[in-house]
């Protein structure tokens, strides 16, 4: 059935046909615009900048856990830029570090870690970990406390876990030492452990020094050799960052061996029969239209200041893709073209044929990306900006450039009649001929396969076990995101990851800053201060009090030792007396915003703001970590007057992992909702919507469940994946569909037929290239290309099962049934445009010349002498020769040449195309 938007349908075709006519008749002009345009984009390229930085980019812009951390990083950052470095030191043979050699090389190790180690500052002054550590140098303290006992023999102390009890001060310990082992089986006494995990904070103004630090501490650990007993490795935002930003680096090279790969693919599937038919030379130029779209999407997006992106180099493999994959379309539009019309007619056919096609597909893509567009997490609305871009640029280039191409090449067609002997190849290619012949009766047999009624129900059949696969691979997906996904397995970081994760289960802590501690002279408000330590220490998974370190109970000790009354009352709350407690005990400094000047006055703005930790064990995936997290946040939100902010080193992706599970339902309706208005703008045929709407839910339903079954999680790589899976899924449903709905035939099973003669084999070819293209991957795998070639295989395979039979079928069904209830459908109006008739009585006057052979006509009349005959049908030839062209291309046969003219002429027509 119709629908009241087939006027837009008309409309695009009538542009199109204008567009096409405009290109023939000044193809320099939109080749020379074309060139320009992608020069001036060039200049964007000054504003090219990367960010890598996972933490950021993985995270969605709105999250939580971003607020938390600009709070965090807003209190530990003191005196200028902090960084932070984690080092991971595991014995060699993963015994305990604790026996003696290994335990003297530990020692020697960390040692040299924080003296030894040298970084430049921009005065070229060498800086050690030490001058660049307040007030974080005693971070790692109970450590090394804890080691040097060990190195100076002092055995008679019972050395604890979770905190070391020296002379009745309490060093917690837990966060530095993992796999530990116990005396006697006890739960306090430690006897072994066999990994180390030390934090180096670095504050300093520039942030040149502090790299150079990181640099050192990699080539001790990972090149010196120095201590053959152990095994160390290192990690930061940086290093991270670094190794994803290497990752496309090292990828990036494979875009070459792509674009090779689709170029001698388009070449060879651009051969025909007829050798002055072949297009190998066109295919070659339209390989570069891909390059000329990747570098004016890079140019554009980088213009607009917006950072580049390692995923972004996945995008730069659909461009590949996307940009050849039309070009199959628009050579099959061009060999359907009438070989009587002069040539910018023959190109406005083309690009009208073509045209229309090319808009459905480019728009669902552009509509799939877009939607991506409005996410929040940066990494995938990158992806998405720059997806969107490269679509919008790729269809542009592929409607203008490539016919501009084909303007310009066209008239080679007919000179290499007349010119067979100056080419190497003969003028037919004779195992083409055959391969043609199969190629429609296969078309034609598949035509009659799926309308037959059989096939509707097995192909209903393995929908239902192919729907049950694809809803057991949803229901098994894991929503996580690995940080060592975002590196190769063999590269170190991923190694480090890996083991740290493994690690860390035994104790891990929550960081909580009060940022508005208030009067805890007021003891109302200290006991809701002590109740709020209570909550955390009480929390899922908690370790307990003994996992806390805040400086409120060390400190009211201190008081009860050094401020107490000789008759034992109550110590009353004081801050006169800080300044003395952290002489003694710097170690607490570090967790404080101190305003001494209001501290010696005893008033409440002594203490801005303070921070405190404590232990939680067993978890370690970021999906396992959103509950605990939410936990946190509602303690946090008891206390809105004190100004509460808890946070983990992975509170960001654990924020995602919980986002993205709604996410991907509401992007896969989104996606059908505006794939659905534009369907009905485009193609307006609720027979096509129908089944193509259905092909679309089934082919992503599909997508989904296969890759989580191939080992495929949740994360914002597979997301940007499915982003990508979403807008190709239709992209050949949209052909074949569009292709039913135009042809003009009375039954379902001729319109197929038709549509599968003409678009289905440069349907296959497009898909096939956008296979190609991203099979490089392989060489260089690494989990985010993966993904992606994962996902291009299957909305590939499960995209041309639907598009080919699945959609087929159900479109012969629809069409039944329609006609059961009487609803026949209705043929449209053939859309008039000028110039444009194909028939042999009204052939256009101004046709170019065709070089067409006549040396068999001019040999028969100088043998016969029927010169007058010559006379005679001279005032007919306008006719008569168009119709021998038509008949030598195949596109007349005898009996319609007869219908059109008499025998004479039909025996003249034979002869001038050398067909008798």
């Amino acid at each position: 059935m119709r629908l009241w938007t087939q006027k837009y349908q008309a409309h695009l075709e009538k542009y199109c046909y204008k567009l096409g006519l405009s290109i023939g008749h000044n193809p320099w002009k939109y080749i020379i615009g074309i060139l320009l345009f992608t020069a001036l984009s060039c200049v964007g390229f000054l504003r090219f900048h990367q960010i890598n930085n996972a933490r950021v980019t993985f995270t969605a812009s709105d999250s939580r856990s971003h607020v938390e951390g600009a709070v965090m990083e807003k209190f530990l950052r003191q005196n200028g830029s902090l960084h932070m470095v984690e080092v991971m030191i595991k014995s060699s043979d993963n015994g305990s570090l604790l026996r003696d050699e290994f335990r003297h090389q530990l020692w020697q190790l960390v040692s040299e870690i924080a003296n030894d180690i040298k970084g430049h500052d921009s005065t070229n002054g060498f800086l050690s970990y030490k001058n660049m550590c307040e007030p974080y140098c005693q971070k790692n303290d109970p450590f090394y406390a804890f080691i040097k006992l060990y190195e100076n023999n002092i055995t008679d102390l019972e050395l604890t876990y979770p905190a070391l009890d020296i002379m009745g001060k309490q060093l917690f310990i837990a966060n530095n030492i993992y796999g530990v082992t116990f005396v006697n089986g006890s739960s306090k006494v430690i006897e072994g452990f066999n990994t180390v995990i030390l934090r180096y904070y670095m504050v300093h103004s520039e942030m040149k020094p502090m790299l150079e630090w990181e640099s050192g501490l990699l080539r001790l650990l990972y090149e010196s050799n120095k201590y053959p007993y152990l095994r160390g490795g290192a990690a930061s935002d940086n290093i991270v960052s670094k190794e994803v930003k290497a990752m496309g680096t090292r990828t990036a090279p494979l875009l070459s061996i792509s674009l090779v790969l689709l170029m001698v693919f388009l070449v060879v599937c651009s051969f025909r029969h007829r050798r002055q038919e072949s297009k190998p030379w066109e295919a070659l130029l339209g390989g570069a239209i891909p390059v000329l779209a990747g570098l004016t999407t890079v140019g554009l997006v980088s213009a607009s200041g917006l950072a580049f992106q390692s995923i972004v180099v996945s995008s730069l493999f659909l461009i590949l893709a996307i940009g050849i994959d039309d070009v199959f379309i628009m050579l099959s539009a061009w060999h359907r073209t009438d070989r009587t019309l002069d040539i910018p007619h023959r190109v406005a056919d083309m690009v009208k044929e073509s045209g229309c096609s090319m808009t459905v597909t480019s728009i669902t893509n552009v509509v799939s990306f877009g939607n991506g567009v409005l996410s929040s997490t940066p990494v995938l609305q990158t992806f998405a900006i720059y997806s969107t871009v490269a679509s919008i640029a790729c269809f542009v280039y592929q409607l203008v450039l490539f016919p501009a191409i084909m303007t310009l090449t066209a008239p080679n067609e007919y000179k290499k009649i007349d010119d067979v002997n100056k080419s190497c190849l003969p003028d037919e290619i004779g195992f083409i001929k055959p391969l043609g012949v199969f190629h429609d009766k296969v078309w034609r047999k598949l035509a009659r396969v799926v309308t037959h009624p059989l096939t509707a129900v097995l192909t209903i059949a393995v929908l239902i076990c192919y729907w049950a696969t694809a809803v057991y691979g949803i229901s098994i997906v894991k929503v996580d995101l690995a940080v060592q996904h975002l590196a190769p397995k063999e590269a170190k970081i991923a190694q480090f990851k890996t083991e740290y994760d493994q690690a860390i289960k035994g104790m891990q802590t929550v960081a909580t800053v009060v940022t508005q501690p208030g009067d805890l002279r007021n003891k109302t408000h200290f006991s809701k201060i002590e109740q709020l330590l209570y909550s955390f220490e009480h929390t899922s998974y908690s370790y307990g009090n003994d996992s806390t370190f805040c400086f409120l109970r060390p400190y009211l000790e201190f008081l009860n030792f050094y401020e107490a009354d000789e008759d034992d009352s109550p110590v009353v709350f004081t801050y006169a007396a800080m300044e003395s407690f952290l002489r003694i005990d710097p170690y607490w400094a570090p967790t404080l915003h101190i305003n001494m000047t209001a501290c010696k006055q005893n008033e409440p703005s002594c203490i801005e703001a303070f921070l405190f930790t404590t232990g939680f064990t067993t978890l370690s995936s970021y999906n396992e970590m959103y509950p605990l997290l939410e936990e946190w946040r509602a303690i946090s939100d008891k206390y809105p007057e004190l100004g509460v902010y808890s946070y983990s080193e992975r509170s960001n992706f654990a924020d995602q992992t919980a986002a993205l599970t709604g996410v991907i339902w509401d992007t896969l309706l989104s996606e059908v909702i505006c794939m659905g208005l534009s369907y009905i703008v485009l193609v307006p045929d609720t027979d096509s919507i129908i089944a193509s709407m259905f092909a679309l839910l089934s082919v992503n339903m599909g997508v989904f469940g296969f890759l989580s079954l191939w080992g495929v999680g949740v994360d914002p790589v597979s997301m940007a994946a499915l982003l990508m899976s979403i807008g190709f899924s239709v992209d050949i449903s949209a052909h074949i569909s569009y292709h039913y709905y135009t042809v003009k035939a009375p039954t379902a099973r001729e319109r197929l037929e038709d549509a599968f003669l003409n678009i289905g084999w440069p349907t296959v070819q497009g898909g096939m290239s956008t296979l190609a293209a991203m099979l490089p991957i392989i060489v260089i795998p690494n989990y985010l290309l993966m993904t992606f070639l994962k996902a291009v295989a299957l909305v590939i395979v499960f995209g041309l099962l639907h598009g080919l039979i699945v959609l087929p079928v159900f479109l012969s069904l629809i069409d039944i049934l329609m006609k059961s209830i009487g609803r026949n459908r209705i043929v449209p109006e053939p859309v008039e445009y000028p110039s444009n008739s194909t028939s042999c009585d009204s052939l256009p006057q101004n046709l170019e010349p065709h070089r067409i052979s006549i040396k068999s006509f001019t040999n028969y009349i100088s043998k016969t002498g029927l010169t007058q005959v010559y006379m005679t049908i001279g005032v007919q030839f306008n006719v008569i020769l168009p119709c021998a062209s038509a008949y030598n291309s195949g596109l007349l046969t005898r009996l319609e040449i007869i219908s059109t003219t008499n025998q004479l002429w039909v025996l003249l027509a034979l002869f001038t195309s050398n067909r008798l």
